[in-house]
């Protein structure tokens, strides 16, 4: 009866609800121990300077052959590589304003005493390209196409060709670009022999006009080079544009350069006053027309009176009444394009823009590439990389790789 007395009890303690007293808690232990004892095997890693400087003097023998190697190889490319030289020039363009130009002024003022009118008819509102645009004007597909088609004269080969007919069949690859064709390029190399017959097939079939630009892909490769070659830039600051060349001739980057600047201002002044011009070209050909009915209308009014001296009947001057209106009307009517025509020659002048060459293009006197800081930049790359060595042979030195047997 006891046991299961307290065997009843037992259970009855571990009811639900029942309350736990403070005695039926395990005892539980903590203790406190330092932070040295248990990590006698740790070790803290540090990075020791005097055993890293010692461990390269001591292998100060693989960074001399590493250096050496790599001022070999720096001499090698400054020598292999060819030069290319940069051409700049600085451009001051004109910025557009909202008042009227001198021309205008001058008509306003002084016109009536010469016939003509203010010029209220040609009062327009047309600024110029805003001058942000001038670098997406020369990387444009249409002008760099025009710029590879403009034949200059090549000193290295003595020949003068197109920028097309320069890359795709008379410049030939230096030794490094040998090198590279047949080593790096291998692949792309064999796969431009099979697709050889392809590209010029499709080469021959370039169509150029206003609104559609074909070219084949090799010509599209040029054109990708051209635009790395020659850009040009915008100082927002001072608002003057650079336009730069780069060739592999001192003059061919300066001849380069200027037909750009050239062609830049060319397609500006011909934005600017192709509306004018428009305008003047109607003009003209509506007076000439206009001066020949007034010619013919002066005849016929002199031929009517000499045939009719003294003769003062009423249809006879009625005839010459109708040929004095025609007369007139043909006069006014020519002395009114006459005005509108010098109009129109006064706002040409008016709309052709003026640019200032602030630099012009000079022939460079340096190549862009120098021998120097290619032979500087393999030392220090020599130099890292024989270091790089070393740690990396130590490290597999004290970390050999270990196969199962």
């Amino acid at each position: 009866m006891s046991e299961e007395n307290n065997s009843n009890q037992e259970h009855g303690d571990n009811k639900p609800g029942k309350k736990k007293s403070p005695e039926n808690f395990p005892i539980q232990e903590y203790r406190l121990v330092p932070a040295d004892q248990g990590y006698d095997g740790y070790e803290e890693d540090e990075i020791d300077l005097i055993e890293l400087a010692k461990t390269i003097w001591d292998n100060r023998k693989t960074i001399y052959r590493f250096v050496a190697v790599g001022v070999v190889l720096g001499v090698a490319v400054a020598l292999l590589s060819p030069k290319e030289y940069v051409s700049n020039a600085t451009l001051m363009p004109e910025y557009s304003t909202e008042s009227q130009g001198g021309a205008s002024s001058l008509l306003r003022q002084y016109g009536g005493l010469i016939g003509l009118s203010g010029g209220g008819t040609y009062n327009s509102a047309s600024n110029a390209i805003r001058v942000d645009l001038y670098p997406k004007i020369v990387e444009s597909l249409s002008f760099q196409d025009q710029l590879a088609r403009q034949e200059f004269y090549f000193p290295d080969y003595d020949t003068t060709a197109s920028i097309y007919q320069y890359y795709l069949e008379i410049q030939t690859p230096g030794v490094l670009g040998y090198i590279a064709q047949y080593t790096i390029g291998l692949p792309s190399t064999i796969i431009g022999v099979f697709k050889k017959e392809e590209e010029l097939a499709t080469s021959t079939a370039v169509s150029n006009d206003d609104e559609i630009v074909e070219l084949s892909k090799n010509e599209m490769k040029v054109i990708e080079s051209l635009r790395s070659r020659v850009s040009a830039s915008l100082d927002e600051e001072s608002g003057v544009v650079t336009v730069r060349a780069q060739m592999s001739d001192p003059k061919l980057a300066a001849h380069v350069a200027r037909y750009t600047i050239q062609e830049l201002t060319a397609y500006l002044t011909e934005y600017r006053t192709e509306k004018v011009l428009r305008d003047l070209e109607f003009i003209e050909e509506q007076l000439t027309k206009a001066e020949e009915r007034f010619q013919e209308a002066q005849l016929a009014l002199a031929e009517f009176r000499d045939s009719n001296q003294g003769n003062l009947t009423a249809r006879a001057r009625t005839e010459e009444q109708r040929l004095n209106s025609e007369y007139d009307i043909a006069f006014n009517l020519y002395n009114s394009l006459t005005q509108q025509y010098e109009e129109a020659k006064l706002k040409v002048q008016e709309e052709t823009p003026v640019f200032k060459v602030l630099q012009p293009v000079q022939v460079p006197v340096n190549d862009e590439m120098s021998g120097g800081m290619v032979l500087i930049v393999f030392v220090m790359l020599s130099g890292i990389a024989s270091i790089g060595w070393i740690f990396i042979r130590q490290f597999l030195a004290l970390n050999p790789f270990k196969t199962d047997s």
